[in-house]
């Protein structure tokens, strides 16, 4: 689902109720007999997501399967992603529809088994192909009551219980108030070979989570006066291919994801995974390529960004950056189950992608870079919250800097390495991750910390922490 989620405003007033479709099922559908009127395009759509809807909330996983084998064939290897997310939400309910190009018509929907709802936009290039499907979620704003400490866990505790029967969550779970952990619990399969179930112990790859570490080793380094945010790339790699794209692109944008430096994943990631082991792997492959954008005109997320900043951790301190995580991070916290790579002595979860208990299929483990990737614990990211907080890590005025908001990209804003958002009007910071059989939310209140871990893509995590932040207590 990565590659094809959208990035869209879509907090509260954006206008889910949206006029355009009316009925969606009482229009002609493509394909009528010879003889029939042609269907108009806004028409041809409307079957389009009519049909789509239909095969997207089959109870029987292959219908969809199919409908993308024979309509939607580029969508193919995206098929498991959106198995997956069938299984989490337990489908769509349409709230509206528009027609928003000639070629496209945008849905808005609501899971059925949690509080999310999702923009759903489909390109067509005519009755008989559906050349795209992208999907991007966003909570139920300011539409849910807020309860007491003790009925917001016990309804957390029972809603967990029920999707994790249904299949609609593995993974594990941790809810604190400050530094005292109040619930935390595992649900479902860690290693189906093993028969390994997950507990709060477990390890899972937290993908992108990871760029938390990250951001906070290099702000250690601006606190010590060894950085600056407003140095240029090329001050610390000054061998750097692009030459004129070190010289622009700095710091804070990197950051901030506003550095235009683009993604590392893709076909050519794809054709190249076996040589692109190290930061430096990755520096030397994608050095000489041009910025998506010019540095600091906009926000645009970028994992190569963050493989920059682990580049530079190494230069400025001389060490890999796994040590320097380990040195400076996880040691301090008492992060004794969190590093980069997937091998360890404790339980670790396999990723799965697909649905059902015989479409599952298990992926090789991730290894961890600068970017994210590694693993950890849903108790070890607590210890990293209070560490982060006690100032063992950086100091208060700091980590003010990283959590005020910077840089707006949709409903959400970014400041030094940490995504500022809000959850049913109480905002938090914190960091996301997702990658095929991976998804991970960790999301720190002013006096709540929600963390969820689990070994299903996106949108297993963030479904399960929306739904448990919008019912704590506020303040």
């Amino acid at each position: 689902m990565k590659r094809r989620e959208l990035l869209v405003s879509m907090g509260a007033g954006a206008g889910w109720l949206v006029a355009g479709v009316g009925s969606i099922g009482c229009r002609p559908r493509a394909g009528e007999p010879a003889g029939a009127a042609a269907p108009d395009p806004p028409r041809v759509l409307e079957s389009w997501l009519e049909r789509w809807l239909a095969a997207f909330n089959d109870p029987d996983l292959g219908v969809y399967a199919r409908f993308v084998e024979t309509l939607a064939p580029t969508v193919r290897p995206y098929v498991d992603d959106d198995l997956a997310v069938r299984e989490v939400t337990g489908g769509f309910e349409l709230l509206s529809a528009q027609v928003t190009g000639p070629q496209e018509i945008t849905a808005w929907v609501k899971d059925r088994a949690w509080d999310r709802r999702s923009k759903v936009v489909l390109t067509a290039s005519g009755p008989d192909r559906l050349d795209d499907i992208a999907f991007a979620g966003a909570p139920a704003e300011g539409t849910l009551p807020r309860l007491d400490q003790d009925a917001a866990i016990a309804a957390a505790k029972a809603k967990l219980d029920e999707a994790a029967r249904a299949g609609r969550f593995n993974g594990a779970v941790l809810i604190a108030r400050g530094e005292q952990v109040l619930f935390s619990a595992g649900h479902g399969s860690a290693d189906d070979a093993r028969a390994l179930p997950v507990t709060p112990s477990t390890r899972f790859c937290v993908g992108s989570m990871g760029k938390a570490f990250t951001a906070v080793a290099i702000m250690q380094l601006v606190e010590q006066g060894r950085l600056g945010l407003a140095d240029p790339l090329a001050r610390h790699l000054p061998d750097y291919a692009n030459r004129s794209l070190a010289e622009r692109v700095t710091v804070e944008h990197l950051l901030t994801h506003t550095g235009g430096t683009g993604d590392i994943f893709g076909p050519q990631y794809d054709a190249n995974a076996e040589a692109l082991k190290t930061t430096a792997d990755l520096v030397r492959f994608y050095g000489a390529r041009e910025p998506a954008f010019a540095p600091g005109s906009r926000w645009g997320y970028s994992n190569y960004g963050f493989v920059l900043l682990g580049a530079i951790l190494e230069r400025v301190t001389g060490k890999p950056y796994e040590a320097v995580f380990q040195e400076r991070i996880f040691g301090p916290a008492g992060m004794s189950s969190t590093s980069q790579a997937s091998a360890s002595a404790r339980a670790t979860a396999i990723p799965y992608t697909g649905a059902g208990a015989t479409g599952r299929k298990a992926l090789k483990p991730y290894e961890g870079l600068p970017a994210g990737g590694g693993y950890s614990t849903v108790e070890d990211l607590h210890a990293f919250v209070v560490a982060l907080r006690r100032g063992a890590l950086v100091g208060a005025a700091t980590l003010a800097a990283m959590t005020a908001p910077k840089v707006a990209a949709g409903t959400s804003h970014w400041g030094l390495g940490l995504a500022v958002r809000t959850c049913n009007g109480e905002s938090f910071y914190g960091h996301g991750g997702s990658a095929p059989g991976v998804s991970g939310d960790l999301a720190i209140y002013d006096d709540w910390v929600t963390v969820v871990l689990c070994n299903r893509g996106h949108p297993a995590a963030v479904v399960a922490a929306d739904f448990i932040g919008a019912r704590l207590p506020a303040g």
